[in-house]
């Protein structure tokens, strides 16, 4: 029974801290807290698969190892608690720290050059290495108690961080280390030897929550992850390493294989989600740098090479986010459809006519004189379609998601609007601030534009969000929404967390408005948004009244909604990440 636990623990360990040492490398780097989680996490897996090796095979020397891997642990984890502490705190603590290192590193050299440091590893497959009363033994413990002393000062004193909010959780996970170590110091000298699962579950136990710890510190503090993403991944690399595991059973494949053969899976599935972080970083940084340059259009003067330029633009940052391998915008004049922007699609300036990309909606489909494109999403102005996105097959997948085709649909929504306002730029004879003013509404859309495919909110908040409108004005409701849980609204009572979740809301709402003063109807294209949202869910006017109010369909006012929503959603997902 001891042999089954031990292999249990062992097993389970290395892989669950392989996998959290990856994760937090992936989603936290360069966060200096969470790189001293990785060099934990990655330690204490190393040290998990050595202690599952040696159930199979006693070789001498790998003790010492074993050791060297929990003074790095430990080390490590002494950081993590002094990164906690404000930079003149850890400036107070330095000749701790360099001293614990220091001791740590000689203990090091001491364990790795001492021959039979620790005694009796031949045949001892489940109990705590022993070593005799020796130079390494007295250093090895002083360094482990002089460490695990030191991390509970950086916890309960200087500000007591231990026992704040965040602390609180760090603090849990050092008890599991401090009692492991107690265990371990002890079982290295007395005899008969101690079983090594309590000690491996003790350290394990502490591994795991300060990992979750950290999770949490990056959720609440640096934004760099989030706790829901954490189970999703994790549950799906446990079913496939226990799927492999149970398959190797089958196959005749031994334990210490099937150890191995976790390990592997583990650490391949790892290093995929690695490269894949990495690489959807480099698109974020791309998008970013195309932003700033769009932005620095707002001090140019309106011109058609302006909007051409904006569009242009827009489009590439599109297809970029959508991973489209083709594309174009054209935009109505007269009679016909001019391509005002394009990619590896058709020809710029080329002409249709007006039937030939007249839509009511998104539209998958395939057009004849466009055959690279599958979808077509219009743009409106009232009742009139002013212009046209076509995007062409995903270049890594068979079709797109819901999410995608929203954010196309939100996208058209906001070229409407600058094309809107680039058609009303003022003829000969009216006045240059109107000029200036229609300018500067076309660069406060571009750069909403861009915020749509930067910050593109997850369908199940945007649902959340619509749930909130809807029960604007029922308090009750309100505070039972887990909006109110994912914007941090706090309040004595339900009823108050509903009236503050509304106050929220209804300020967000104010934010879309594009002036002070409300220009008479019909309303410019710019208004839409903050139109159907505050006559909608503020004022709580029917639909019919407010396309009347708008001169639109009613397939342009629900399109309108959905994207207003959408727009909503992001705004209220970054108050909320700035408040943090």
């Amino acid at each position: 029974m001891l042999f089954q636990a031990t292999l249990l623990v062992d097993l389970t360990a290395m892989a669950i801290c392989l996998w959290m040492a990856f994760y937090l490398f992936a989603r936290g780097f360069p966060s200096k807290l969470t790189m001293r989680g990785v060099v934990l996490l990655l330690a204490l897996s190393a040290f998990f698969f050595g202690a599952y090796n040696n159930i199979f095979n006693q070789i001498n020397g790998t003790a010492a190892w074993r050791a060297t891997f929990l003074i790095i642990g430990i080390g490590a984890w002494y950081e993590i608690t002094l990164r906690l502490l404000p930079a003149q705190h850890r400036k107070s603590l330095l000749p701790w720290t360099v001293g614990i290192y220091t001791l740590g590193l000689i203990t090091i050299v001491l364990l790795l050059s001492t021959r039979n440091a620790f005694i009796g590893e031949q045949g001892n497959r489940l109990y705590v290495a022993r070593m005799g009363i020796s130079l390494p033994y007295i250093l090895y413990g002083i360094f482990e108690l002089a460490a695990c002393f030191g991390l509970f000062q950086n916890l309960l004193s200087h500000g007591k961080i231990g026992i704040t909010s965040q602390g609180k959780f760090f603090l849990f996970a050092s008890i599991f280390p401090v009692a492991g170590v107690a265990y371990g110091v002890i079982a290295l000298a007395i005899s008969p030897p101690l079983p090594r699962l309590y000690q491996d579950l003790l350290i394990f136990s502490g591994v795991f929550f300060m990992g979750i710890s950290i999770m949490r510190h990056q959720t609440m503090v640096e934004r760099r992850t989030t706790l829901q993403d954490f189970p999703a991944t994790s549950l799906t690399i446990l079913i496939l390493a226990v799927a492999y595991a149970l398959i190797a059973l089958r196959l005749g494949l031994s334990l210490h294989l099937v150890g191995l053969l976790v390990a592997f899976v583990v650490l391949t599935h790892a290093l995929y989600d690695l490269v894949r972080e990495f690489l959807e970083r480099l698109r974020i940084r791309s998008e970013s740098r195309l932003r700033k340059q769009l932005r620095q259009l707002e001090n140019e003067s309106s011109s058609e090479n302006t909007l051409r330029l904006r569009l242009q633009q827009g489009l590439d940052l599109l297809c970029n986010t959508l991973n489209a391998y083709s594309g174009f915008i054209a935009i109505k004049r007269g009679d016909e459809f001019v391509v005002t922007a394009t990619r590896s699609s058709v020809q710029m300036e080329r002409r249709f006519s007006s039937s030939t990309l007249a839509y009511e909606d998104i539209s998958h489909t395939q057009n004849d004189e466009t055959p690279n494109i599958i979808y077509f999403a219009p743009s409106f102005d009232g009742q009139t379609q002013i212009a046209v996105v076509g995007i062409g097959k995903p270049n890594n997948r068979l079709d797109y998601s819901h999410g995608d085709l929203d954010l196309l649909s939100e996208v058209a929504d906001q070229i409407g609007t600058i094309v809107s306002l680039s058609n009303g730029q003022p003829q000969i004879g009216q006045t240059i601030a109107q000029s200036e003013v229609n300018e500067s509404e076309a660069s406060v859309v571009a750069g909403e534009m861009l915020d749509a495919m930067e910050t593109n909110p997850d369908q199940d908040f945007v649902k959340t969000v619509e749930e909130g409108l809807r029960h604007l004005s029922d308090y009750i409701t309100l505070g039972q929404s887990p909006l109110a849980d994912k914007l941090g609204v706090k309040a004595g009572s339900h009823i108050e967390r509903g009236r503050e979740l509304q106050k929220t809301i209804v300020a967000s709402i104010e934010l879309l408005r594009p002036a002070d003063k409300r220009p008479p109807e019909p309303l410019p294209r710019v208004w839409y948004n903050h139109a159907v949202l505050h006559d909608a869910y503020v004022e709580e006017v029917p639909n019919r009244e407010i396309m009347a109010r708008l001169y639109i369909s009613e397939g342009t006012f629900n399109r309108t909604r959905r994207n207003a929503i959408r727009g909503l959603a992001r705004l209220l997902m970054e108050k909320t990440a700035s408040a943090q």
